[in-house]
């Protein structure tokens, strides 16, 4: 077993966490085979480095035990997987692990919230895990929303580094507002409002410690805030729609300054930049149509499955700009 004080750590937090009903009763047909793998893994000392190679010595029985024990739906493909994916499917899940820190948790080839966000202070995964342990799945399920990070589903859209959102008291405390007196034309349902309050109610019975917040703790900064807010208030689909306008319309405005800086400003000159900018905007409108369509096909109905959604999906990266500045190039 891997061990990086980080894991260690965090596996020391996670002795506590119990695995909700549903969950057992879902792993309970495979659970002996899963430990005799489990077993061995551990005899065998198996590491990041090495896991690969052990998912080779496996039958593909075994294998798929570890697919159905971890839930995946497709069958195991271990050259297409990471050391990360590949260690997590050897482990239970309290002890799966974002190893690379990039905000999800590589189980095979799934990505996964974490159970328990590691950009939490420690006081707070403490109560949270008491918190959840307490709650019914059902409640489990709707205050898993709290603890969904922004700063992943940005880095997905916008190809922007990954930094944690810092999850403290006071960062909870933000969530669980928004959600039990939403503004602004947001809409939370009276049984997501009971289930959230069963959370805090249980999470500020157990929380213990310093609850002062300094200035930093108390005040979300104005991005991230707006970010959530936006989200909860326009609906996935939406929310998602207006972002990459935002970048369209940004797109355009580089693509269309590099035109001139290229072909100057002539009147002549700006009609045809006037209609290869129409036209890179049309492209990139019906990329984004594209994807929202696919999108709509599994779009999920509750907060939970959308953010498992997002961190499931694989981010879609396209270079139009680039492509017709070197055709443009070309032709001239």
């Amino acid at each position: 077993m891997e061990t990086g004080a980080a894991y260690q750590n965090y596996l020391t937090t996670m002795q506590n966490y119990r695995p909700s009903q549903g969950r057992k009763e879902y792993q309970a047909p495979y659970a002996q085979k899963f430990e005799a793998i489990f077993n061995k893994a551990q005899e065998a000392d198996v590491k990041l480095s090495n896991a690969k190679d052990f998912l080779q010595s496996l039958s593909s029985s075994e294998l798929t035990t570890l697919q159905k024990y971890s839930g995946l739906a497709d069958g195991i493909d271990i050259n297409s997987l990471s050391n990360e994916g590949a260690y997590n499917l050897l482990m239970h899940d309290k002890e799966q692990f974002d190893f690379n820190n990039d905000g999800s948790t590589e189980v095979g080839a799934a990505k996964k919230m974490s159970i328990v966000p590691s950009n939490m202070p420690q006081e707070v995964k403490d109560a949270y895990i008491s918190a959840m342990n307490s709650l019914s799945d059902k409640d489990r399920m709707t205050a898993m929303m709290l603890t969904f990070d922004p700063a992943r589903l940005d880095s997905m859209l916008n190809g922007k580094p990954y930094t944690p959102t810092k999850m403290d008291y006071a960062y909870l405390d933000t969530q669980v507002q928004n959600h039990l007196n939403p503004k602004d034309g947001a809409y939370t349902s009276e049984e997501a409002k009971a289930s959230i309050t069963a959370f805090w109610n249980a999470f500020n019975a157990a929380y213990k410690g310093d609850k002062t917040q300094t200035a930093d703790t108390e005040k979300q900064s104005d991005d991230v805030s707006k970010f959530l807010k936006d989200l909860h208030t326009k609906g996935a689909a939406q929310f998602l729609a207006d972002l990459n306008m935002e970048k369209i319309e940004k797109q355009a405005e580089e693509y269309k300054e590099k035109l001139i800086k290229e072909l100057g400003d002539s009147p002549e000159v700006m009609k045809k930049i006037e209609k290869l900018v129409a036209d890179f905007k049309k492209k990139l409108l019906e990329e984004m149509q594209n994807g929202l369509d696919s999108d709509k096909k599994t779009l999920p109905v509750n907060g939970n499955a959308l953010v498992q959604m997002i961190l499931d999906a694989q981010q879609k990266q396209t270079k139009p700009l680039e492509s017709l500045l070197a055709a443009d190039k070309k032709k001239a």
